[in-house]
């Protein structure tokens, strides 16, 4: 077993990140592939001149790493707008790279696509790395989140970790530490498979280097990427900082995302727990397609353009709108969010409650995810939606790979791991230009959320159950509403919750599957199966896993009744779960407002309105979820 180690050092090293401009600038690409998946066009009509220089367009498969991967097709080209690639294949993701040069321009653009792309059925090993004061508090949401990353194709380990404590920097070092000796532990037993770590509460924050990403002054930054990179040697001082500026290896091996509301809570127990319940529902609404498959994004400010750009591969240049987080982006939901966003986190709770499930925010302070009211957490703590946050622009996050199901952890991944910061910059990137300044594997690129989630969800089937009959166990599903279906899988889960397909692999149209050699106790899990269409081409998608269990009696309505202006409180059940059952409101009302207080959920209609509201939620038993309406009458 090999550990991590720590260099103590007697100083600090005063080194900053040289401020060396980068002379590439962002592309705006458009792309289109033929149904059969046999030509892709590129276009740039939208760059700005259409036409310059020369060009070079390079390809390599979508999820090659390394800058040596891209492939030249064919000679630079002249001053061209469009290119047409007719050497690709139906069932492989493509990703290009097109780069025009002339005396006084470079500019570069990515894009991904491909028709038909297999879907991934095992995706390798989650790491729930939870803070042991909130555990108990958060059993019933752990369990039920455990569940819906083993339906998604997620082999599950978990492990508790001590309270962060920044007030005690040694300490809280040695808290990360052994943390971090757990999943090295893990990852060598497996360091050709798939991981994601996903750190649930105030686990340790490390802070390390001496770096000013922002402009101000450079100070130490919090890095998460300490848990999730497996060869290097990070140096610390005996005052329980780490030295460095950059990885020390070039490349973190594992995805990795923080789902932390300290910054927020800031000692108060109680809303810190509400706020967690909160996001690990509507990840469960998400992954469960109860939110809807969104296919609309928006965005804006200078220093997100790379950004905006890898928004136009995942949802095509006519969705995505011109706006930001607080002004478009609270008007209906987003697949994607893009902007410099409001420079006070306080003002998030108070004044907006943004409606994009993936989000990008830039400003001065914003990626010190350690301080209070922290803007990229108070992000991910608005209501109902933003799942997912990072800080962009510096460097550009490579929003692209998730145009055909990638997860949000890969583009953090493939962001961090941007070439290799002790070799020259133009022999190791794979994608430039990285922002204002040449960033390459730097410490402070955090992402708060789940870093296991994908855009595109297909919804899963419902209400499954087994039933033992002559020929075996039969198992039968009510149909997923989803349009795309196409059919369905089947799985029988051991005790050690591994997946095993009873399918061979088919496609099944029928509601019903026998198991004709079935396993005293065994739980099953069955999957719809469909092809997206999306801007960038298809792919064959799984819905998430739809468990057999107990099936609950139906989830009744709930009705309410209160006076226009007047609040009326929410039934207890939605405010803890009571008897393993979590009630959660899906999605706010379309009028007036739904708050969390104190005393638990009110709804407020508006002043002068008179009618009924609806307002739809969810009841999560240990296996299945099912849904319910919530209405409300408003009178004079």
């Amino acid at each position: 077993m090999r550990f991590l180690f720590l260099v103590l050092c007697l100083l600090i090293s005063a080194t900053v990140l040289a401020a060396e401009t980068s002379v590439e600038k962002h592309l705006a690409l458009d792309g289109s592939i033929a149904p059969n998946g046999r030509a892709v066009e590129l276009s740039w009509f939208d760059a700005d001149p259409p036409r310059v220089g020369s060009v070079i367009v390079n390809r390599r498969t979508l999820g090659q790493t390394g800058a040596g991967s891209w492939q030249a097709l064919g000679p630079a080209m002249g001053p061209v707008m469009r290119f047409v690639d007719e050497t690709i294949q139906p069932g492989v993701a493509y990703e290009y790279q097109v780069m025009r040069t002339a005396r006084d321009i470079v500019d570069v653009g990515y894009w991904a696509t491909g028709v038909e792309i297999p879907a991934t059925e095992a995706r390798g090993t989650a790491y729930l790395v939870v803070d042991e004061t909130l555990a108990t508090d958060l059993e019933a949401h752990l369990q039920r989140f455990s569940r819906d990353l083993l339906g998604d194709g997620w082999q599950v380990q978990r492990v508790h970790a001590p309270r962060g404590d920044l007030d005690d920097l040694p300490r809280n070092l040695a808290a990360a530490l052994a943390v971090k000796n757990w999943l090295d532990e893990r990852f060598r037993a497996d360091p050709f498979g798939q991981h994601a770590v996903i750190l649930v509460g105030h686990v340790p924050i490390v802070l390390s280097g001496q770096v000013g990403p922002d402009g101000h002054a450079a100070k130490p930054h919090a890095t998460d990427l300490f848990y999730a990179e497996m060869d290097g040697q990070w140096r610390a001082s005996p005052d329980g900082l780490l030295l460095e500026n950059t990885l020390p290896s070039d490349a973190i091996e594992m995805q990795i995302g923080r789902i932390d509301f300290e910054p927020l809570s800031r000692g108060d127990k109680a809303r810190e727990v509400a706020l967690l319940r909160a996001y690990f529902d509507k990840n469960h609404h998400w992954r469960h397609g109860l939110l809807g498959d969104l296919r609309g994004a928006y965005g804006q400010s200078k220093h997100l353009i790379g950004e905006q750009y890898g928004l136009r591969n995942i949802v095509g240049p006519q969705a995505l709108e011109a706006g930001g987080h607080h002004d478009v982006g609270e008007r209906e939901p987003w697949l994607w969010g893009v902007d410099f966003g409001h420079h006070k986190g306080a003002a998030y709770a108070s004044d907006y409650a943004n409606k994009a499930v993936f989000a990008i925010n830039f400003g001065s302070n914003k990626q010190k995810i350690e301080r209070g009211n922290n803007a990229l957490t108070a992000l991910l703590a608005q209501p109902w939606y933003t799942l997912a946050v990072g800080w962009g622009g510096r460097p550009t996050w490579w929003l692209h790979h998730m145009a055909l199901g990638d997860t949000i952890g890969e583009v953090h991944r493939r962001t961090v791991n941007n070439g290799r910061a002790a070799n020259p910059y133009r022999e190791s990137m794979e994608y430039y230009p990285t922002g204002t300044y040449l960033w390459r594997n730097p410490i402070w690129v955090n992402l708060l959320g789940d870093p296991t989630l994908r855009a595109f969800p297909l919804a899963p089937p419902v209400r499954v159950t087994a039933r033992k009959t002559g020929q075996g166990v039969e198992v039968s599903w009510e149909a997923s509403p989803d349009v795309n279906v196409i059919g369905y899988r089947i799985w029988r889960m051991t005790a050690e919750g591994i997946a095993e397909p009873l399918d061979g692999g088919e496609v099944q149209t029928a509601l019903t599957f026998v198991d004709t050699s079935p396993v005293p106790g065994a739980r099953y899990m069955v999957r719809a199966t469909g092809l997206k269409d999306v801007y960038a081409g298809s792919f064959y998608s799984l819905s998430q896993g739809a468990f057999s269990g107990p099936v609950a009696a139906s989830v009744k309505d709930i009705a309410l009744a209160t006076r226009a202006g007047i609040p009326v409180a929410l039934p207890q059940v939605f405010n803890a779960p009571q008897d393993g059952l979590i009630h959660a409101i899906i999605k706010g009302p379309a009028r007036g407002k739904l708050d969390r207080t104190e005393t638990g959920w009110h709804y407020t209609p508006p002043e002068g309105f008179t009618g009924t509201v609806e307002v739809r939620f969810s009841a999560s038993g240990v296996w299945q979820t099912q849904a319910g309406q919530l209405r409300v009458t408003v009178t004079q």
